[in-house]
This record gives C-alpha cells, sequence and structure tokens, in this order.
C-alpha cells in the first residue's frame, strides 16, 4: 500500500468519526395521514437539490413537485402539505398528538422530537393560511416538552389542549375549547401574552399584541368544526350568525357557502 493510499485512508477514518451521529441514521416517521377528505398533497422534507457544474456552468435544479397524499402515509419532519378548497387532512402524531387541516390549508411539520420513555415530545408547526384544529396530548410530562404551532402573526405554545385556528397573512384567530394556552405575536419586539383558556378565543394581528381573551360561544365552536373536520351531511346550508370574531375571521379568506366543483390545491 503506497503512502498516498494510507493517507487517503486515514482521512477517511477521520471524517467518519467526526461526522454527527444521526448522519447515518434511518430517517424515521414521526406520524402518519389518518385521514383524507378530497383533495391534499405534500412536500416530502429533505435537503434542498444540489446541482454540479463547472465554473461558468449554468445547470438547472430539479425542484421536488408537489405529490397526492396516499391514505395511512408516513409522514416525516419537514414534510409541507397542502389541501384543496373542499378538502381536509389529519395528521396523528407518534405521541398521540393530533392536527387536522381544513380547506385551503397549507401546513409544516418544522420540526418533532418524541422519547416515548422520557415522555419527551418537542413539537413545531408552522402554518401559512387556513384552518386547522389541534389536540396536544398532555401525557407528555417532561419539563423541556413544547408544542408550538408559529403562523405569519402568532406564537402559539399548547400542551393538553385542544382547539382551533383560523389564519391568514395579516391576522391569527386562536379557538381555544379545553386546557391553556399561551399565545403572543410572532414578532418578538411586539411585546404582551395572554394566557387562554377552555372555550375562550383571542385575536393576534400583524404587530399587534393579542387580544383580551373572550368567550367562545358554541355555535361559534360547532362552525369551525365542521369546518375542519368536514362532518359527512354538512352543507353549510345555513349562513352563521354575523358580526362575531370567529365568523370573521374565517370569512375574511374563505366563502364557506360557495360549491366549486373544482378543488385544486395550488390556490394561497
Amino acid at each position: 500500500m503506497t503512502k498516498l493510499i494510507r493517507q487517503a485512508l486515514a482521512l477517511l477514518a477521520v471524517a467518519v468519526l467526526i461526522l454527527p451521529a444521526n448522519a447515518w441514521a434511518e430517517k424515521k416517521p414521526v406520524g402518519k395521514i389518518i385521514a383524507i377528505i378530497g383533495s391534499a398533497e405534500y412536500l416530502p422534507g429533505g435537503e434542498e437539490p444540489v446541482a454540479d457544474a463547472q465554473p461558468g456552468q449554468v445547470v438547472p435544479v430539479s425542484l421536488t413537485p408537489w405529490q397526492k397524499v396516499q391514505p395511512k402515509q408516513m409522514v416525516y419532519a419537514s414534510d409541507e402539505f397542502r389541501t384543496g378548497r373542499k378538502s381536509r387532512l389529519r395528521i396523528l402524531f407518534e405521541d398521540s398528538s393530533l392536527m387536522a387541516l381544513g380547506p385551503n390549508s397549507q401546513m409544516t411539520i418544522a420540526s418533532y422530537l418524541f422519547d416515548a420513555k422520557e415522555k419527551l415530545r418537542q413539537g413545531v408547526i408552522t402554518i401559512g393560511h387556513g384552518i386547522s384544529m389541534y389536540i396536544v396530548n398532555k401525557e407528555q410530562k417532561h419539563p423541556k416538552s413544547h408544542f408550538k404551532i408559529l403562523s405569519p402573526t402568532a406564537n402559539v405554545a399548547a400542551r393538553g389542549t385542544q382547539g382551533y385556528l383560523s389564519i391568514s397573512q395579516l391576522k391569527t384567530l386562536v379557538a381555544n375549547q379545553a386546557g391553556l394556552i399561551r399565545a403572543l405575536n410572532a414578532d418578538p419586539t411586539v411585546i404582551g401574552d395572554v394566557i387562554v383558556g377552555p372555550m375562550m378565543k383571542t385575536v393576534i394581528e400583524e404587530g399587534q399584541p393579542p387580544t383580551e381573551p373572550e368567550a367562545l360561544t358554541g355555535p361559534e365552536r360547532n362552525m369551525i368544526q365542521q369546518m375542519v373536520m368536514g362532518w359527512v351531511g354538512s352543507r353549510y346550508r345555513e349562513k352563521p350568525r354575523q358580526g362575531s370574531i370567529v365568523t370573521d375571521a374565517l370569512k375574511e379568506e374563505y366563502d364557506l357557502f360557495e360549491e366549486d366543483e373544482s378543488d385544486p390545491c395550488t390556490s394561497g
């Protein structure tokens, strides 16, 4: 064996030793799809593709296309999902927490760590727009456990809670059904946070602290629940009561009563 080959093997051995342990580990799922209604698509998580090119050469990069979500599909950290105008999607995580997406919604699993033995769960979900439901398992009692939902205007911390979100670029409505959540503006320079209890709601607008929590009525909760879950037989024949925070937030970007034969996932 020549000296050059021995040096190359030594360098390779050093490189292997300094690689992080998880670099060789197979990526593990953090949840699975448990229900699909209508049309839903996803972008698999992973690193951005890198194109090889010689100096002065331009090589086009092939981006991963959106793919159709399949029943019982495994979900991985950094996967991104979107639903069509009349579609819904539910994801059950490994720790038994759940996120459900309503029509015309977009969500990314930014990160998710679950250690059943340590009762540790650290989840970060980002929602760009749309309506959703969260159910956060309260059994993950490790002091470092957390479950955060981020939107363009809000930062919501939940643990052992259930509720709903309506999200646009300029406003986030949080309608909490059970347990307690902490809500603040996504902009860390905006001072102020609130604790939202059971059957309470708050609104976080761009550049503003959350509004003081106020009562969430049963009909308002039921209206959002129908929109997110897509109950069989629910056709929204009757308009909900006008003038409430919930109604105004939901109708800001979505027409609840328009029938549309097409169901694209690309509207944003």
